[in-house]
């Protein structure tokens, strides 16, 4: 869990139910920018020369390709803020379906928009503001993998102790970036307390009813 004050505060207002669409994406958004931060720490970096105006000093630049994916479309404020952070990442998409049947849930991907290969980028960073039973999150890397991917970081704004034990059990070789760590789903795998369903508050659902 990232243990950061900026992106506690960013969370609060996340979770507020009276937190209109627009800021709620702003915030989003921001809290993108944090994740995609905190996430860098583990990507490869090169060092090289730099002129300044009076001498020669070392800087840090990227090494190796990045791709951030998000799922759709609630993620779509959160990777705009980690590509904020790290511009020189390509973007990629998918779509999952959340069949609920009962007490269980079944996960259906029904669109991507993904490069052919994945097998040649060094570092993926699948992106979902809420990472809840973590099976749309498994299934997503599964996705990923079946197209080549071999490293993948898992960006997330909050999650639910019982998804985190649910996707480590289930996958391997993955870390796990969140603000935010709930302890229990209800009824209707919502994460509790959480904030809502980030997709239909992201996007101002409630607004076209």
């Amino acid at each position: 869990m990232i243990d950061n004050p900026l992106a506690q505060h960013y969370l609060a207002i996340l979770r507020d139910k009276n937190t209109g669409s627009s800021v709620f994406r702003e915030v989003l958004e921001k809290t993108g920018f944090i994740l995609g931060y905190e996430v860098s720490r583990e990507l490869p970096w090169k060092t090289r020369d730099v002129e300044t105006p009076l001498a020669r000093a070392i800087g840090y630049f990227p090494s190796g390709k990045l791709l951030v994916v998000g799922i759709l479309g609630a993620s779509l404020p959160l990777v705009y803020g980690i590509i904020k952070a790290l511009p020189w990442a390509g973007i990629g998409l998918i779509a999952a379906k959340r069949v609920e049947a009962g007490d269980s849930v079944r996960i259906t991907i029904y669109y991507e928009r993904l490069p052919v290969s994945l097998a040649r980028y060094d570092r993926i960073i699948l992106a979902d503001p809420m990472l809840a039973t973590g099976k749309t999150i498994e299934a997503s890397i599964r996705h990923l993998r079946q197209r080549g991917a071999r490293r993948i970081t898992v960006a997330s704004v909050i999650a639910s102790r019982p998804g985190i034990e649910y996707l480590l059990s289930h996958v391997s070789d993955i870390k796990i970036y969140t603000v935010g760590i709930d302890p229990v789903l209800n009824d209707e795998f919502f994460i509790v307390p959480g904030l809502g369903d980030a997709g239909d508050r992201g996007l101002g659902v409630d607004l076209f009813i």
